[in-house]
């Protein structure tokens, strides 16, 4: 019965939303009383509010910024202090900023689904405004539910933004419903998680969206890709992001560099062990063989770091589009530490396409690895290079996502390269040193 409490408790949240943020007490109480018993009104007709009333009640009358600080505290910054330690820290805090944005938007959208859901439930029956108290900038106001045909007072921490008194907490049964919803993503918050997981877990799918290469500094270079080598970070910027209408997509051209750009990217790979994307390659370093040492270069290259071994390698495998090598050889460089790589696209076949690409992270992982992946990734990294072959590669890459097993065995996993531009954009953008990784924009 709790349970179900917490989230009715979205349908009063956003009902006392609508009260002006007025000093006379005498106005602000005539002014909730009347909305929730329009609320109340709606409840006991034939139509309860729709879908699109409580969104828009939601985005309107809540002070989501602070509910989502009590909720999630300090998770983006821990999420994200990777970067941290690499980017000043006027570049980091836009990169926390442009996460918690999106963070909030998601925050919202769950809040929505849950009251619509609520609004629309025979169990919630009537509201009744009981009193409110106002004390400079803040306000608390009580309400009582009626559900399932039990009383309940619920109390209301108003805060005035602007002009009109917000909700900012809910507590029932001497419980936040702040902490409600950070029981529901504890796992997620402790293990520091990056924010497409907590994403995922809001909207209820079954696939983490890892990059749509939408985040940009200055809208092409990336913001959190950066030159996962430390030699690399003074050479020449080969990745940039370009966009036809809201598709997204990583563009990479080398003939002399070989820079890996990477991410960090943390979720785990034994509950979303399927990894989908989208690439193209456009041109093909001649004679590419990923065996040898003098012709180890590929069109396109995607790695999966994993975890690190005691020495402080890293666990990871590599998947390419190969010049040489036919489609589904896996193989490894006879040197020290080289990274097992799988063949997913081969030759000239389907260049200037996209393709799309599903691989299973967990079973590559226990074939060539020996063992079950760690339950956190580090992240991932992007590699298109000639430099080996002395030629020119050039590929594109797009909506990187990680999925359930559930999904592939109930084949929901499709083809999601479809919206993405058939005719790419070739803006020539200056290759300066650097990217996200404590260098240039």
């Amino acid at each position: 019965m709790i349970k179900y409490f917490y989230s009715t408790a979205i349908s009063i949240l956003v009902a006392s939303g609508h009260v002006a943020a007025d000093n006379d007490r005498s106005v602000a109480i005539s002014d909730l009383s009347a909305v929730v018993s329009h609320l109340d009104a709606l409840l006991q007709s034939s139509a309860p509010p729709d879908t699109e009333m409580a969104e828009q009640l939601v985005r309107e009358h809540l002070a989501l910024t602070r509910l989502a600080q009590a909720t999630f505290g300090n998770y983006l910054e821990n999420s994200l202090e990777d970067y941290d330690a690499l980017l000043p820290s006027p570049n980091f805090q836009r990169l926390v900023e442009y996460y918690r944005n999106r963070l909030l938007k998601a925050y919202q959208q769950r809040l929505s689904a849950d009251f619509a859901s609520q609004l629309q439930s025979p169990a919630l029956q009537g509201l009744h405004f009981e009193k409110l108290h106002l004390d400079g900038r803040r306000g608390r106001a009580e309400f009582r539910a009626l559900v399932d045909n039990r009383s309940l007072t619920i109390h209301a921490d108003l805060v005035p933004v602007d002009q009109t008194w917000k909700i900012a907490e809910l507590t029932i049964a001497g419980r936040p419903i702040s902490q409600h919803y950070q029981h529901l993503y504890q796992d997620l918050i402790d293990n520091n998680y990056s924010l497409p997981v907590l994403e995922t877990a809001l909207a209820k799918r079954d696939f983490i969206a890892l990059d749509d290469f939408s985040a940009t500094w200055d809208g092409h270079h990336p913001m959190d890709w950066g030159p996962w080598k430390e030699k690399d970070r003074q050479k020449p910027m080969l990745y940039w992001i370009e966009s036809s209408g809201d598709q997204h997509y990583m563009t990479a051209r080398d003939s002399s560099h070989s820079v890996i750009v990477g991410k960090f990217i943390h979720w785990n790979p034994r509950q979303y062990p399927i990894m989908s994307w989208c690439w193209q390659a456009t041109a093909l370093p001649p004679g590419g063989n990923e065996f040898l040492d003098d012709a180890n270069d590929s069109a396109a290259g995607l790695y999966v770091i994993f975890s690190q071994n005691w020495l402080g390698i890293p666990k990871q495998l590599k998947y390419v589009w190969s010049s040489t090598l036919p489609e589904g050889t896996v193989g490894r460089r006879d040197k020290i530490f080289r990274p097992w790589f799988f063949v997913v696209e081969s030759g000239p076949d389907n260049l200037g396409t996209w393709t799309f690409e599903t691989v299973d992270l967990e079973q590559n992982h226990r074939d060539k690895l020996g063992s079950e992946p760690a339950e956190r990734t580090i992240g991932l990294g992007l590699l298109t290079d000639a430099n080996s072959t002395r030629s020119y590669a050039e590929a594109y890459y797009a909506d990187l996502r990680v999925w359930t097993r559930e999904a592939l065995e109930n084949k929901r996993i499709t083809n999601h390269c479809g919206a993405l531009p058939k005719q790419l954009t070739h803006t020539a953008y200056k290759s300066n040193a650097g990217s996200a990784f404590g260098a240039e924009e």
